[in-house]
């Protein structure tokens, strides 16, 4: 028996040791990639507001290029946003900045929030995925029921999307590097009215995936805890403001 926990608690030292060095990696290819591709700290700023969904696709959130073939980074924009031609990309970024899915569920985020009770007939799993996501928050960010209270929009997940649609529209050649910044600009310009904090941010971003995707929120919780913690992270360098 002494020999098989022995054997187990290696294997677990192994994953361990394996996932660190894979991290590792990663995050000095993302560390080259900015030192390749320098941006002045005013543009590092603005892709702070899609930094959620960069960290999610272990991206660098301070630069316009990213690592993935460009082609197949046309099939997915394809595949989950139809966006195929200029057309499409201007016609879904303009979605996002001015309707995107907040015009949809913030109210049933609103009605979540005081309190009122939905069958899965009604709303699907966006009340079940919206209730998963405040107790996953406490419970690995350590964040306290009066921080969802002032957070009263899924804003976030639309901007930060826009963001990264723009920075991939762009690598593929739909879009101008002049017309993708100018579309985070104008996803950062309307966002910092409504948010006081990237906590009140992140929690809104969260609240999206959960209502309007009716998604887990599992795997944004390492990049959230990332992005509020750590020291060199872009949103502990620069203000949501």
């Amino acid at each position: 028996m002494g020999f098989i926990v022995a054997i187990v608690i290696l294997l677990i030292v192994g994953l361990i040791m394996a996932s660190k060095r894979i991290e590792k990696k990663d995050k000095g290819s993302l560390v080259e990639m900015e030192m390749t591709n320098p941006l002045p700290k005013e543009k590092q700023h603005l892709l702070a507001y899609g930094a959620n969904l960069s960290l999610y696709r272990s991206e660098s959130p301070r630069v316009l290029p990213v690592k993935v073939d460009h082609e197949e980074l046309k099939e997915g924009l394809s595949s989950a946003w139809d966006i195929s031609n200029p057309e499409e990309a201007a016609q879904i970024l303009e979605w996002l900045l001015t309707e995107g899915h907040r015009a949809k569920y913030e109210p049933l985020l609103m009605a979540l929030q005081a309190g009122q009770s939905f069958t899965q007939e009604e709303v699907g799993k966006s009340q079940e995925c919206y209730k998963s996501a405040q107790d996953v928050m406490m419970k690995k960010l350590s964040f306290a029921k009066s921080d969802f209270d002032r957070v009263n929009t899924i804003a976030a997940w639309d901007f930060d999307r826009a963001v990264n649609i723009a920075r991939w529209s762009y690598n593929v050649g739909y879009i101008t590097e002049e017309q993708a910044w100018g579309y985070i600009e104008r996803a950062a310009d309307a966002a910092r009215p409504i948010f006081q904090s990237w906590k009140d941010y992140f929690i809104s971003f969260a609240f999206g995936r959960a209502i309007a995707y009716e998604g887990d929120i599992y795997d944004i919780i390492w990049d959230g805890k990332k992005l509020l913690g750590e020291a060199d992270s872009i949103w502990n360098e620069f203000s949501i403001k």
